[in-house]
């Protein structure tokens, strides 16, 4: 049981960050553009050294170099396909007109492509967890970090157009739910049918999962709102970071 509702409470606290995001721009009324780009850039640190140095390194214990290749493209392909099929207004378009009903709009398709992109991140826990608990916490504090600026981002539109602070804290919080829910069903999955051959093109699936995430969207965005040097440096501090607590968590 605990195989599965671990990675539950995981995905639910990785998820609830975005949240935790639109708190931020209800508190602080207005967050720097620097800021939320060296955020971005963390994160994006962070994501694409979990992706590579736990997700993809572990998946070669198991499977085949093809095979690697094979499900690292499948996964990024997946979160293509999902960005193409479902409206949505990605992080990267920043709309400048202050007009309350676009304003809104804008805001709540960013919603929508977060929800989006949390239920992949969701089964990319369960996955980690399934392989080793240590894992699954890595990968839910590297989620958790890129969650926070997207909930900024997402609430800033809300924001500009004059919407109920507790309407704000509402939909950025909602929009992380899709996380935790998609973790458990990836966990019940994983306790079933997790052989190590199927932990593995689950484990390069996930890592071509957070890289598309990272390269499609947070970089993009983090180098939107600021300048080229902040989003490097936040970058190098989230790879740094990813690797002080693989070492911390042993």
């Amino acid at each position: 049981m605990s195989s599965v509702l671990q990675p539950f409470f995981l995905s639910l606290v990785a998820g609830l960050a975005t949240g935790i995001g639109g708190l931020i721009v209800l508190f602080l009324k207005r967050v720097s553009d620097r800021i939320v780009s060296l955020s971005m850039g963390f994160a994006s640190g962070v994501m694409l050294m979990v992706a590579f140095n736990n997700l993809f390194l572990e998946a070669e214990k198991f499977i085949t170099h093809i095979e690697l290749i094979i499900l690292f493209s499948f996964g990024a392909v997946t979160m293509i396909v999902l960005d193409l099929a479902i409206p949505h207004i990605e992080l990267t378009t920043r709309n400048a007109n202050s007009e309350s009903a676009r304003m809104v709009r804008t805001g709540a398709l960013m919603a929508v492509g977060i929800t989006l992109h949390n239920l992949p991140e969701g089964l990319v826990v369960a996955t980690g967890y399934a392989y080793a608990p240590s894992l699954g916490l890595v990968i839910a504090i590297a989620i958790c970090l890129h969650n926070i600026p997207e909930g900024v981002a997402t609430a800033i539109p809300f924001m500009k157009a004059g919407t109920k602070p507790s309407k704000i804290a509402t939909i950025t919080f909602l929009s992380g739910l899709a996380e935790p829910l998609a973790a458990l069903v990836g966990a019940i999955a994983l306790s079933i049918i997790g052989t190590r051959t199927i932990i593995g093109y689950s484990l390069v699936f996930a890592a071509g999962v957070m890289t598309y995430i990272t390269a499609d969207e947070l970089i993009p965005v983090a180098h939107e709102y600021g300048f080229k040097h902040t989003v490097s440096v936040g970058l190098l501090l989230g790879i740094i970071f990813a690797l002080l607590v693989d070492v911390l968590l042993g």
